[in-house]
């Protein structure tokens, strides 16, 4: 038996089976029930499932629905995959591993005429969800955005320091470019001005909860002098942070 790709509705009602060969199946429109071994799961456009082969599985269609079903001897199975058909598993697809899924649902014809297209097909999809499934790196939807709170905490951290646009890049595993893209979509301000509103602030609340000298304040928050400080500070809050002090 050569590997499968089919796009097909799964009958309203519940039925099981089990078959010598793993399946990959997720929903393109629709939903499903299923159970296997025991393992009860919803399969719909997000969520999908593996069956490893010999399982016994139970579904039911839920309305009007389509799924995309691969199926895959294990013998067909790369070897640095097979791990994926261990157990049952449910899964969640990501916005990328979707595209691949209506490719593969739109190009249906191409599955049931070459065989080797099949093969190579179904082994990307499986490549793919091994990946996300077992990879400790960051998943392509991770890489598209910027994780903003792993960054606050790095410059509250470091904010006694230099922080230029290279060391925050950095900080998040990201190329200056790449970063400064990514930086712009999440905050619409660009880094320096991110940063220097956080040595603002923190310089802010040591004003009002301590007695820290000016120079040690404006040390502590990353600015060169106590003039650097007292000129961004007035900019800020339209004061200068001697008056803060003592109006409070």
């Amino acid at each position: 038996m050569n590997s499968r790709i089919r796009t097909l509705p799964l009958a309203n009602s519940c039925l099981h089976h089990d078959h010598a060969y793993h399946q990959f199946v997720i929903a393109m429109t629709g939903r499903a029930e299923f159970e296997i071994a025991g393992k009860g799961g919803q399969i719909d456009a997000s969520h999908g499932c593996l069956v490893p082969g010999g399982e016994v599985h139970f579904y039911e269609g839920i309305g009007e629905n389509n799924h995309v079903v691969v199926d895959l001897p294990a013998e067909h199975v790369d070897p640095k995959l097979v791990r994926l058909f261990d157990d049952p598993r449910y899964f969640e697809a990501d916005s990328n591993l979707r595209l691949l899924l209506s490719y593969i649902q739109r190009e249906a014809p191409i599955w049931q005429i070459y065989p080797e297209a099949t093969e190579g097909m179904a082994q990307s999809l499986l490549a793919a969800l091994h990946h996300r499934t077992f990879s400790t790196g960051p998943t392509p939807n991770q890489l598209s955005k910027l994780d903003l709170a792993a960054l606050d905490t790095f410059i509250q951290k470091h904010l006694p320091e230099p922080l230029p646009v290279s060391r925050l890049a950095g900080a998040v595993h990201r190329s200056v470019g790449h970063f400064h893209v990514l930086f712009r979509d999440a905050t619409g301000v660009t880094p320096y001005r991110y940063v220097c509103a956080m040595r603002l602030s923190r310089a802010r609340e040591l004003l009002l909860e301590t007695s820290l000298p000016l120079t040690e304040v404006a040390s502590q928050v990353g600015f060169s002098s106590q003039s650097a400080l007292t000129h961004a500070f007035r900019r800020q809050y339209g004061e200068p942070p001697g008056r803060l002090r003592r109006l409070h």
